[in-house]
């Protein structure tokens, strides 16, 4: 928005509105809440303590069409989870509202994309020769669990109790404390102490330049 409204010359681009159920789904209310920050439509105003109001948050008269709470996913191109909260943060989806199902939905497909990454780098192939540094590989991503401490911690990661068909075993109980987080690739740590080193070197080098009397 910044730069079609601010900076390019008016009537020298085109642009469109997407639609924002479509694309960046947050699974959000269009409307606004009676309570002070936004909130989905609940499914018992009154055990919830509060509800909609008639308002559009985009001061439209009418914002059904934007109404991305009732939205399946299968429906959507991409997702944001600031409405739904963050799956790294185990969120429970907005239980009690009408966007608990399309956030549950959500969040599962994010816990299922972390499974695919994982299972990615979990692939052995006996005839890919093995590069110096973790992320030389990063294109092939073939097998960067090698060791066998990681490999076990991968699976154990996938052992949380917390509602299992949605989660994926990533979570033990809602919460940031409750994610079991992904496992780094074998040598990542290694390449980052080193890489933090020479930036460390590289640094006093400067400081040594800059304060060496002329």
């Amino acid at each position: 928005p910044y730069y079609y409204e601010m900076v390019a010359p008016e009537g020298e681009h085109n642009e469109i509105e997407l639609d924002r159920c479509i694309y960046n789904q947050m699974a959000d209310n269009p409307r606004k809440s009676t309570h002070r920050f936004p909130r989905a439509t609940p499914l018992d105003p009154e055990k919830m303590g509060f509800s909609d109001t008639t308002k559009c948050r985009d001061g439209r008269e009418d914002c059904s069409d934007t109404d991305c709470q009732r939205v399946h996913p299968r429906d959507s191109v991409t997702a944001h989870f600031t409405f739904c909260h963050k799956p790294w943060d185990c969120s429970d989806g907005l239980p009690g509202t009408v966007a608990h199902e399309t956030c549950s939905v959500l969040l599962r497909e994010w816990y299922g994309v972390r499974r695919e990454l994982e299972d990615w780098w979990l692939l052995k192939d006996p005839n890919f020769k093995r590069a110096k540094t973790w992320w030389d590989n990063i294109d092939d991503q073939r097998n960067l669990y090698w060791k066998a401490e990681t490999v076990d911690q991968v699976y154990e990661h996938r052992s949380g109790s917390l509602n299992v068909s949605t989660y994926l075993g990533y979570c033990d109980s809602f919460g940031e404390n409750g994610y079991r987080s992904l496992t780094h690739p074998d040598g990542w740590f290694e390449e980052q102490e080193k890489a933090v080193k020479k930036e460390l070197k590289h640094q006093h080098k400067l400081e040594n330049a800059i304060n060496k009397p002329w």
